[in-house]
């Protein structure tokens, strides 16, 4: 298990076995590099932990602690959890602000905590049976050691065709889950697994601060200040957008300019997605110093290892330029940070300006919705014009006015009936095409129903944040032995801005309305008047010319009747639909062509077990 994540923690390998309990780490050395060597015990030995991320607060918790009579073996912030685990028990996590999975065996009471971050910032997966319990940072640790089969769970495979990735606590295989964020669960040999949320964002409105803009500042300020804690030197990724930019900014004002790393695009469409210029405009102005890193769109030879590093199918256009930016920070640094985040807590989504306008649009006679909705349809993408024409056609699709199943319906990439079409006759009856709208409903009554913009933002929080954006840094970096922090994914800071109301974070067709007045006069104006291009790569004019070849071998006929899954002449008219851009087909064919390579490279040529 420990060989099949030696990625993440090339530093240090630890293994603690007691008759039927056995933990194992790999160790990525940040914080109190000589001494932090796990797993580490408390004082009797008879409570054990393994640990993966970072704890910003550990000084002051530790201080505390040695201050009631503990007594620390090491430096770092893993030995703090423990102790802080013998005080309080599981509530222990309340006290943490960071990111984290970790395991404590109490030996004395015989039980197993497990527990993982309030967003879900480190992963956690979990496999159960009759022998016990098994968990680990990567489903490929679980399979590597033969303690979880690989039958699909294909109620989770079609949420992923649905949304481009796999809500927790599902995963691709039956016998699999992810401990959600914001959760422990505790195993006992006899009671089984219990599962306890202990966090999750305010319900409640909180009045505007007058100085609304200078607090934002502050706020993000002393955020980026807890998270550039570190023994080892730390880098930043600068897309050149706002979130990104934000965080640099603020770190070059409290101290020395970080060495930043941007994408510079190349190929067709490359122009649509570069913010090379602002990127360097920031960095002129803070004396940050600045590595671009080319994108081409050739990743043929990328798509097998970062399908291999992703474990589950995951179809973010983004895969691509995180993984070559991880890979050039990750050959001088462990450690950097990222605006992942910003669009989250400060509504820079098209679709948070669309929950809004939808709720108008929803009220209109479901037959006007029909008629307005089968127009769209007829309209073909123009040159450059990106997923601008495909977002309208969702937005204007008919929906039931249900806020969860409206929100659902922007960001699902086919809808249920396109997708019960794909499918072959003897797998579409056996799946549930209503498994993320279920999930979706579950969240938002588990919240109070949420109204208006914070409904949005919360299901964006439960399910992109967690189970794409964050999933998809991890693996990309720590693949490369690289750490991620995330400064505006920080519990005191969301505590702060999310409970705050919606006309103060979004004005009339403008996104961030609150994010960019606090940066005015941080920021260039350019950065403050960009349109939002998200980091992600020119991928639908790459999939019609540079990428074609690729993709039409990996959807052959041939391969998709071998497969089983997938009906062939279905596939052949969405391809044909998006080359003459009769619709834009990027989301369903990417999500395609990922899961095509990763059915290849983790159930037919068995290299889950072999690496």
């Amino acid at each position: 298990m420990c060989d099949a994540i030696r990625h993440r923690g090339p530093d240090d390998e630890g293994v603690h076995v007691d008759g039927p309990v056995g933990l194992g780490m790999r160790r990525l050395s940040i914080i109190d590099l000589a001494g932090g060597h796990q797993p580490i015990f408390n004082e009797d030995r008879s409570a054990v932990i393994v640990f993966n991320g970072e704890i910003y607060n550990y000084a002051e918790l530790r201080r505390g602690l040695v201050a009631r009579g503990h007594t620390f073996a090491t430096q770092g912030d893993t030995e703090t959890i423990l102790h802080l685990y013998e005080e309080e028990g599981p509530e222990c996590v309340t006290r943490l602000r960071g990111m984290f999975a970790f395991a404590i065996w109490d030996a004395k009471a015989r039980t197993l905590l497990l527990a993982r971050d309030r967003f879900g910032i480190k992963p956690l997966y979990i496999a159960t049976a009759p022998w016990g319990i098994a968990f680990a940072s990567e489903l490929k640790a679980l399979h590597a050691a033969g303690l979880a089969d690989r039958t699909l769970d294909w109620d989770a495979l079609d949420m992923y065709f649905q949304l481009g990735y796999i809500p927790a606590p599902a995963t691709p295989f039956a016998g699999v889950t992810k401990l959600e964020p914001g959760h422990t669960a505790m195993w006992h040999a006899r009671r089984g697994v219990s599962t306890k949320q202990y966090w999750d964002l305010p319900r409640e409105r909180a009045e505007t601060p007058r100085d609304a803009d200078e607090r934002v500042r502050e706020w993000l300020d002393e955020s980026v200040r807890a998270h550039l804690v570190s023994d080892v030197p730390v880098a930043a990724f600068l897309s050149g957008g706002l979130d990104s930019s934000a965080v640099v900014a603020s770190w070059a004002l409290a101290s020395d300019a970080p060495h930043a790393f941007t994408a510079r695009y190349f190929g067709s469409g490359a122009a649509s997605a570069n913010e090379t210029d602002l990127a360097r405009r920031l960095a002129a102005r803070y004396g940050v110093k600045l590595t671009e890193v080319d994108i081409r769109p050739d990743v043929r030879d990328l798509l097998e290892p970062i399908t291999h590093a992703l474990d589950e199918p995951h179809a973010d256009q983004s895969a691509v330029p995180t993984w070559l930016l991880s890979q050039a920070v990750g050959a001088s640094y462990k450690v950097a940070l990222t605006g992942i985040g910003g669009d989250e807590l400060f509504a820079g989504y098209r679709r948070h300006i669309g929950l809004l306008a939808g709720e108008r649009y929803a009220r209109l006679p479901h037959a006007v919705q029909r008629g307005v909705s089968g127009l769209a349809n007829l309209l073909r993408e123009p040159p450059g014009a990106s997923l601008s024409v495909d977002r309208l056609k969702r937005f204007l699709r008919p929906g039931n006015g249900s806020t969860p199943d409206r929100f659902l319906g922007y960001v699902t990439r086919f809808a249920d009936a396109d997708r019960h079409a794909l499918y072959v006759a003897g797998l579409h009856e056996g799946v549930n095409a209503g498994r993320a709208s279920a999930r979706f409903r579950e969240l938002y009554q588990r919240h109070g129903a949420p109204a208006g913009l914070a409904a949005g933002l919360y299901l964006d929080y439960k399910t992109f944040l967690a189970d794409d954006v964050l999933a998809l840094s991890d693996r990309m970096a720590m693949a490369h032995s690289l750490e991620i922090r995330v400064p505006f994914v920080d519990h005191l800071l969301v505590e702060r801005v999310f409970p705050l109301s919606d006309r103060v974070k979004i004005g009339w067709w403008r996104n961030k309305r609150l994010l960019k007045r606090a940066l005015r006069g941080r920021l260039p104006d350019e950065h403050l008047r960009a349109p939002k291009r998200g980091f992600v790569g020119p991928t639908a004019e790459w999939l019609r010319h540079e990428l074609r070849d690729v993709i039409e071998d990996e959807l052959a006929p041939e391969r998709l009747r071998r497969l089983g899954y997938f009906d062939p002449t279905v596939v052949r008219g969405l391809l044909d639909d998006h080359f003459t851009r009769r619709h834009n087909r990027e989301g369903i064919l990417w999500a395609l062509l990922c899961f095509s390579v990763w059915h290849r490279v983790y159930l037919e040529s068995g290299v889950m077990a072999g690496r």
